[in-house]
Order: C-alpha cells, then structure tokens, then sequence
C-alpha cells in the first residue's frame, strides 16, 4: 500500500490547485487528509488506486504495527551483549537495571535499553527513530567505517530508495540551504554534532555522525541561474553503512537529519 504522506497525494492530484477540495493548495488538501483524516472523495480528480479509505484509521494500523515491531526489537535487545557492544557502535555502557547503551544520536543523547528509549531525558515523538536505534544495537558490524564516501545509489539494492532520499532529504535541505542565515545554520550544524569540510566545488559541505558509526557528508551547491542549475544538495554514506543499519533505517537516518537541521534553524530546537 502508498506510505501515507501529503506529497503522495499530491503526486495522485492534477496540482492545478482548483479549490474544489475546499482547500487553497492540492498540498494543503494532501496534508489535511494526513492530519485529520478529511475525506479523500472532496478531490474529484484523484487517483485513489492503492489508497486506504479511511486515511487516520490507515495511520493508527501503522502506528500498531510500529509498536508490535518495537516491542519485538526491545525483546531481541534483551539477549545482546552490552557491555561487548558498546565499543563497536561507539556507544558507553551503563550498568544498572535494566542495562542501557548511551550514546549521540543527531546531537541528542540516546539512552537505550530492552525497557525503553530517551533521547534528551524524552520518548521519542517517531517510533521509526526507536527502530532505527534497535536496529542499531542488534547490527553486530565488526569493522569500523571505511572512510570511502558514495551516493546511495552505489549501495546494493537501494534504487528504489534514492527518489526517497531526493525528495525529503536532499531537496529539503538545497531549499534550506538556499535562504538561511548564515549564523543560524552553523549553530544548527554545532548542535547536530556537524563540522565542515572541504569539497572541491561545492558552496558548503558538512560531515555529521548521525550515529557514532553512521557518518553522512552533505554537500551543498549554489544555484547558478545563468547556467540553468538550481540548488542542489547530495548525501553521502559511508561505503560500510549497511553493516550498521538496514536500508530503510538508513535513508530514514538522513530524513530525520534533514528534520532536525530546519527545526533548528526555524528555531525549534525539539
């Protein structure tokens, strides 16, 4: 089934705007249907093939089903051995009851264990951050990061995963790019654990460890009107990436950094 979002209701509308909906925008009418559940029918136009009926009672399945699978991931982490893994993932163990891993995630301080999360001392408000950082513990990877930088695309099996990327990673941070201020942006780099980098043509580049072993390079282009090129931003990961996190995990680990970067720089630092 069509993952649930305001752009995957758009891409399904003729975006004319036409106002039949009862909303100003084909992007307003997409979130609305997202956040309150307004009827997908108000859009004579729309392609609804492959769409749930009832989009809030769609979202709260997902939600179920997230928790089960959380559930099932705190119960695997129960078996793993801490204290061996803490140095492999770049994680401090902390002896107590239950056991915890602590360690940086997006700038945040993650304390993870088999009865719960916190990032910042608070549950997470997106269970996929509890299924990333799960899915984390149990990776097992023996080898550090190599070092060798590449597109997604170069990863095995992950076509299918690179518009994803584009469309609500990468485009998001060339339009943030693009208009923020300078001083802002670089405290929002400091507060995600980012420094910046030296890359050969490119207007700014910034590596962040997303995860102590989960290194992401984000390189930033200026637009060039006059050439035809509008602003333009790749990521990077590290070659050995899959060896830590799933690919699902992984394009949502550079989704979320895309999230925290334009909270922090629209000054909402949570």
């Amino acid at each position: 089934m069509t993952r649930l979002t305001p752009l995957a209701i758009v891409r399904r509308t003729p975006m004319s705007n036409c106002g039949r909906c009862g909303q100003p925008t084909c992007l307003a009418f997409g979130a609305a249907v997202v956040a309150t559940g307004l009827d997908l029918s108000l859009c004579p136009f729309l392609d609804r093939a492959g769409l749930p009926e009832t989009p809030v009672a769609a979202a709260r399945d997902q939600e179920s089903r997230d928790l089960e699978f959380i559930a099932a991931l705190r119960e695997k982490s129960a078996g793993l051995d801490l204290v061996r893994l803490a140095p492999r993932l770049g994680a401090e163990f902390m002896p107590g009851e239950p056991a915890a891993l602590r360690l940086r995630y997006l700038g945040q301080e993650a304390l993870v264990s088999k009865s719960g999360l916190l990032l910042d001392g608070r549950e997470p408000e997106d269970h996929r951050d509890q299924i990333l950082l799960y899915n984390y513990l149990a990776s097992r990877a023996d080898s550090p990061p190599s070092g060798d930088w590449v597109g997604l695309e170069s990863l095995p099996n992950s076509i299918s995963k690179v518009k994803t990327l584009a469309t609500y990673c990468e485009e998001r941070l060339a339009a943030l790019f693009s208009g923020a201020d300078p001083a802002r942006l670089a405290a929002a780099w400091r507060a995600v654990d980012g420094v910046a980098v030296a890359r050969s043509g490119a207007s700014r580049a910034a590596e962040v460890a997303v995860l102590p072993m989960i290194p992401q390079q984000i390189i930033f282009w200026e637009a060039a009107p006059e050439e035809g090129f509008a602003a333009q931003v790749k990521v990077l990961f590290d070659r050995q990436a899959l060896a830590f996190l799933d690919l699902e995990s992984l394009v949502f680990s550079a989704e979320r950094l895309a999230d925290r970067l334009l909270a922090l720089v629209n000054g909402d630092p949570g």
